[in-house]
């Protein structure tokens, strides 16, 4: 009876690892075989020259960053944006509470229209005025005419001493009423003058009230996208004080650190291969446009700055590779269409001897012109296949 348990017992020990072993096995890679497939390029494993690189980390970031501001104090009364949203140049990204604003101008505009009200009455008195002098002007010389004869006629003794004195004190009569009459005048100016200094003053605080109720609608000075805030509707802004940074999202550099050992390969102008992992598009060749003269006394870097083509995906922060171009070497290559992937196995498809072919997992080294090269997994003078490769998996026949 116990040994009769006992058999149970390990044939269903046998089973349940059996099942186990079944779940833990790994997934096949390949895909499945496939008898024979034709047309299939067979190159060689070659000792050829590749360019040799030296990489950089970097991180990316815009060439300029705008940071908008207020002009005025006020309460924010509308701040839509968020971050992340592309603006334009122009377009209204604040609004600031201006009715202080436009109080004061209501109160100019009507100082200017009663100053200009004033004005049409001086004009009037002006006009009087001179009218004034001219009438005291042509009394004043017929008084001087009348006194001239008396006086002839006083001397020739056909005129009484009386005659005389009351002609004297008529032309002195009218002398004093041109000097009032012509004071008038001047008085009458210089109201004149006042008066339009007052709306040369209203008409000027009208236009700084207008510039500065212009400040409570804030615009973006540049196209591009917000990437911070720093304050939401409701707030108090001030003059100085940033509410919001925008990047020019038209350019773009990756910033490198790059050891100091290199300063001497590396010159403004050069090409680099880039890669940006967020953009996912492999890699891309771009120009150095800027070497920073000096280096971090910590890292014993300094930083390379390298333009990237413009991309919508684009954003400050993202990590970067750069490979700069440093020499030649000689090295063990395959051109780069040769190179399969097979879950997370690189290799390439060694053709045997029969004309089957077999994955063989390869270390890879640098890429340029469409070759790359191999540190270890093959041996130059092995032929492996260079065309059709989705096609093929182990044991399949090429020809």
């Amino acid at each position: 009876m116990k040994t009769k348990i006992a058999l149970i017992t390990a044939a269903m020990l046998v089973t349940f690892l059996s099942a186990a072993c079944s779940k833990e096995k790994a997934p096949d890679t390949d895909t499945p075989a496939t008898t024979e497939v034709k047309n299939v390029t067979i190159v060689k494993v070659s000792h050829s020259s590749i360019e040799d690189f030296y990489e950089a980390t970097g991180t990316v970031k815009a060439k300029s960053t705008t940071q908008v501001s207020a002009n005025m104090m006020g309460r924010i009364v509308l701040f839509p944006a968020v971050e992340g949203d592309i603006v334009t140049r122009g377009q209204v990204l604040v609004e600031i509470d201006n009715s202080e604003s436009k109080a004061q101008l209501a109160r100019a505009q009507a100082g200017l229209k009663e100053a200009q009200a004033s004005l049409v009455e001086v004009a009037r008195s002006v006009d009087s005025a001179n009218a004034g002098v001219r009438t005291a002007e042509a009394n004043r010389q017929l008084a001087d005419k009348t006194f001239a004869r008396y006086k002839e006629l006083y001397e020739r003794r056909s005129a009484s001493a009386q005659e005389f004195d009351e002609a004297q004190s008529r032309l002195s009569v009218a002398t004093s009423e041109l000097e009032r009459a012509r004071a008038n005048v001047q008085t009458v100016l210089s109201k004149n003058k006042q008066i339009n200094a007052r709306i040369d003053q209203a008409k000027a605080e009208i236009a700084n009230t207008q510039v500065y109720a212009g400040y409570s609608r804030i615009v973006s000075p540049v196209s591009g996208v917000v990437v911070k805030k720093f304050a939401e509707a409701g707030a108090t802004a001030a003059p100085g004080t940033p509410l919001l940074s925008i990047e020019d999202n038209s350019q773009y550099r990756l910033e490198a650190a790059v050891e100091e050992s290199r300063s001497g390969s590396i010159r403004v102008g050069g090409r680099v291969s880039v890669r940006i992992e967020a953009l996912g598009e492999g890699e891309f060749m771009a120009n150095i446009s800027e070497i920073m003269p000096t280096s971090d006394a910590a890292s014993r870097t300094y930083t390379v700055k390298i333009d990237v083509p413009a991309n919508p995906a684009l954003r400050t922060g993202l990590y970067g590779l750069a490979r700069f171009p440093i020499a030649q070497k000689e090295a063990i290559t395959v051109p780069q269409t040769a190179i399969a992937q097979r879950g997370q196995l690189t290799g390439v498809y060694v053709v045997g001897s029969e004309g089957k072919v077999q994955f063989r997992i390869v270390t890879t080294g640098n890429t340029s012109e469409g070759m790359t090269e191999i540190l270890s997994g093959v041996n130059e003078g092995d032929e492996i296949a260079n065309s059709e490769i989705e096609k093929l998996s182990d044991g399949t026949k090429v020809r």
